[in-house]
Formats: C-alpha cells, sequence, structure tokens
C-alpha cells in the first residue's frame, strides 16, 4: 500500500501508479456483479468521455449539502451514507464520479464539479481543469476537477487559488471526526494530469474486471482515448 500513496510526480504533472490493488480489484468485481441487475446501469454503461474531449460525471452531492450520499451499485441510486458534522459543514462543491473508472480504493474516481449548487442524481459533462491530489487512510485519492459546459460548449467555470484554498482546506478536515482516517491535500495539477487519472482510472475499470479479484491488476500505460 505504501507505494500508493502519492501519485509520481513529473514537473508540474503526477502521473497515477499503474497498479490497482487487489482490495481495489475486489471491490471492482462486486460492483461489477452488483450492478448485473440492471439492464443499464449509470456507473457500468456510460462513457468517461465524449468524442468533443468532454468529460461525463455523476453528481452524487450537491454543493453546500451535509448529507454524505454514496451510490449503491445494486440499487443504481444514490443512497446517504451519513449527515456531515456542523463542522466542517456542506461539501464546498459538487461531487460526483466518473461513470465507467474505479480508483484506488476500489471506488469509481471522483469528480469534482465547479460552480452553484447542481441538481444530484444526473450526469453533467463537463472540461477538465485541474487534478485535487489527495490521500488518505486507503491510499491515493486524487479527484479531478471539471467546470460544466453550458448551452454553447464553453465551460464558464475558472479554478481560482481561492477556489484551491477553500476546497483543499475542506478536504483536509473533513474526516477529522472520524477516528483511526485521516486526509491530505499535497497540492493540485493542470488538466493533462487530471486526463491521465482519469484514463488510468477507465484501463483499470475495463481491464481488471476481468481478472480474479484476488490479486493486484498491473496496466501498462493510460489508453490514449
Amino acid at each position: 500500500m505504501a507505494a500508493l500513496i502519492g501519485a509520481i510526480a513529473v514537473g508540474q504533472a503526477a502521473l497515477p501508479p499503474p497498479e490497482l490493488p487487489a482490495a481495489a480489484t475486489a471491490e471492482l468485481a462486486r460492483s461489477v456483479a452488483a450492478s448485473k441487475a440492471h439492464r443499464t446501469h449509470v456507473w457500468r454503461d456510460t462513457a468517461p468521455l465524449n468524442a468533443d474531449g468532454t468529460l461525463n460525471g455523476y453528481i452524487e452531492i450537491a454543493r453546500g449539502d451535509r448529507r454524505k450520499w454514496e451510490y449503491d451499485m445494486a440499487r443504481n441510486a444514490r443512497v446517504i451514507d451519513r449527515v456531515m458534522p456542523e463542522d466542517p459543514g456542506g461539501y464546498p462543491v459538487n461531487y460526483g464520479f466518473v461513470p465507467q473508472t474505479v480508483s484506488y480504493d476500489g471506488d469509481p474516481f471522483d469528480v469534482l464539479v465547479l460552480g452553484p449548487p447542481l441538481a444530484a442524481g444526473r450526469l453533467v459533462r463537463g472540461v477538465i481543469v485541474a487534478l485535487m491530489q489527495m490521500e488518505d487512510e486507503n491510499g491515493l485519492d486524487s479527484k479531478v476537477v471539471i467546470s460544466p459546459v453550458d448551452r454553447s460548449g464553453r465551460a464558464p467555470q475558472r479554478l481560482t487559488a481561492e477556489d484551491e484554498r477553500r476546497i483543499g482546506d475542506y478536504f483536509k478536515r473533513y474526516k477529522q471526526h472520524e477516528p483511526g482516517k485521516f486526509s491530505k491535500v499535497p497540492g493540485w495539477a493542470g488538466p493533462e494530469a487530471g486526463l491521465t487519472f482519469v484514463r488510468m482510472t477507465h484501463a483499470f475499470f475495463r481491464d481488471c474486471r476481468r481478472l480474479p479479484p484476488s490479486a493486484a491488476c498491473k496496466v501498462r500505460e493510460p489508453p490514449a482515448g
């Protein structure tokens, strides 16, 4: 696990480790099995990237909501896991996941969607603007940051220095009331790093579900598309 704590830094970029831990591979197998009850499934059947280069993100938690919603693979819907304490409070940004991905903790790869609160339980299309580097008790837990596109296809939201401070501060503190858990936000990287993480976690989804769930899964390179 120690080898997965933190991404491999190259200049200002951050490259994701090419190996999915055995525990995450097992969780991926459980998620795929649970999704089989549904003919169509948001996580299983939605492409992470579109032909125009935009990313699809499913909103689990609207900005400002203190309820910690999580996606239930068997129900193909959100469920409330818990309510966040008044401190740290509600989520500082719209929060969700990228379909057809699995990250190093076995959950789908997280997405942070900039802008005002968005209705949860739906997909949004956005432009990748950054990667928030993050670590917690389970290892690497980085998150891709996107701006939703408007009707003209433009991405009006920008990740400002104040956004980085506000969002980063929240994710540094949001586990402080949970014994034995921690979180760190060592830094931010650009859109290229965000796209690389999306491609790597999609490669895990695509390739690692075909392997026995008792072993770690290594992919050679993040796919180019």
